[in-house]
């Protein structure tokens, strides 16, 4: 029979493993979709710019979900590739 100091242990053993893993999920999924509007976002601009330069990747690379976002919807509008990224 188990003392209830060694049940307490693995019950919060317990609670700290399904924590991590829902950590580990919710973080999972945000870099996925991190990754999904930049690859989207890379495509519309090549599609509309052309080819991109190294310097456009890596800021793409290195955006928040939040830019990719706005330079996304700017990239409807923008006339030439700066356009993307300035704010409106």
């Amino acid at each position: 029979m188990a003392t209830l100091s060694e049940r307490l242990r693995e019950e919060g053993l317990k609670q700290g493993l399904e924590q991590g893993m829902q950590r580990g999920m919710q973080q999972g999924m945000q870099q996925g979709r991190l990754e999904g509007e930049a690859t989207l976002l890379k495509r519309q601009i090549s599609r509309r710019f052309g080819a991109l330069d190294d310097a456009t990747e890596k800021r793409l690379e290195m955006a928040t979900i939040e830019e990719l976002e706005r330079w996304a919807e700017n990239v409807l509008d923008a006339r030439e590739l700066e356009d993307v990224f300035t704010q409106h």
